[in-house]
């Protein structure tokens, strides 16, 4: 099969839920997920010391990005946190997850903090432009980031307000049964595959947990965009705040997760091959994540050494010429 065709091929089994995304919505159903409600009268002030965000800096009902890391800066878990009137939520994709919860648990000493992991509750996603408005049929949206709501069987849920995609959109947790009616009322909307979301994700440029970065990877590494996201730099101490702080100072860190474009399909796990001018073709990293995209063609993230993750920059992924984009992906960037 001829290279176009197989460009063409992939993407006809890409396009169903990609397309509805960028032009209605549609239903995702993210699994390996942590859901964590946190309560008890020190909940603000003690999270404030565990994460990257400025969380005593959030508005009422509002939501931000944030990390969690190890005290020597590397990042255990990424997620989004929202504030409720007397909990906060927060929504952790694909962590380690025993190792995520010992590591909070094991930092409340004398506070009034309880950590609940909400096992028996289900989330359902619908991303896109007409998410509000096809949601706000069924269930009344608040104005601002976190609500409640009743289920078509009169179950509350919780309305959370989560742009996973650039389109805008809503995470709605609940009980199965509330989640599943939802899910029924919403069903002329096609559920995104799982190959659909790593498009939609890579072209955003969301990194994965264990797969885009491990316990290994410094928090700064996974570039400007997540960095600005997820962390504040005039809130208080948090753990591993020196070092983020001591690499901010010195300007970078050695290495950065970038994207890929090329014209052939890209490989997760090739490693990437850069030409420095004295000629010298040397390994500078490897291909983390790889897919096709309607919109973009080939593309794929890798962790690269910082002298070969400039935008522009001519790479090779295995046998394949690429170039780099940094995320977010941009139709204006260098093509090649």
């Amino acid at each position: 099969m001829e290279e176009n065709a197989v460009l063409n091929s992939v993407k006809n089994e890409t396009t169903s839920g990609y397309a509805a995304v960028r032009e209605t919505a549609a239903l995702l159903r993210p699994n390996a997920n942590l859901v964590l409600q946190i309560t008890g009268e020190d909940r603000k002030t003690w999270l404030q010391g565990q994460i990257t965000n400025d969380v005593l800096g959030l508005g009422p009902r509002g939501s931000l990005g944030f990390c969690v890391l190890k005290p020597t800066g590397q990042i255990l878990a990424h997620g989004r946190l929202w504030d409720a009137p007397e909990s906060l939520y927060c929504v952790l994709p694909n962590p380690p997850r025993e190792a995520v919860l010992d590591r909070l648990e094991t930092m409340i000493i004398l506070e009034d903090v309880q950590i609940q992991p909400l096992d028996d509750h289900t989330l359902l996603s619908l991303q896109g432009p007409k998410a509000s408005e096809a949601l706000s049929s069924l269930v009344e949206l608040p104005t601002l980031d976190l609500g409640f709501g009743d289920a078509p069987n009169g179950e509350r849920v919780i309305l959370l307000r989560h742009d996973r995609t650039g389109e805008g959109g809503w995470d709605v947790l609940g009980s199965p049964a509330a989640i599943e009616g939802i899910a029924s009322e919403l069903s002329d909307f096609p559920t995104l595959s799982e190959e659909e979301w790593n498009v939609l994700r890579l072209e955003r440029g969301e990194p994965m947990a264990g797969v885009d970065y491990d316990e290994r990877t410094l928090v700064m590494e996974l570039g400007r965009q997540f960095v600005e996201e997820h962390i504040s730099f005039t809130k208080g101490c948090y753990t591993g705040q020196e070092v983020v702080e001591r690499i901010r100072s010195r300007g970078h860190t050695n290495r950065t997760w970038v994207g890929l474009r090329s014209q052939a399909p890209l490989e997760a796990g090739s490693h990437v091959y850069w030409t420095d001018e004295e000629g010298d073709e040397k390994v500078v990293g490897k291909v983390t994540s790889a897919c096709v995209s309607p919109l973009f063609g080939p593309i794929a993230a890798a962790m690269l050494r910082n002298e070969a993750a400039r935008s522009g920059e001519p790479v090779r992924a295995g046998a394949v010429e690429c170039w780099v984009d940094p995320f977010p992906l941009s139709l204006e960037a260098h093509i090649g």
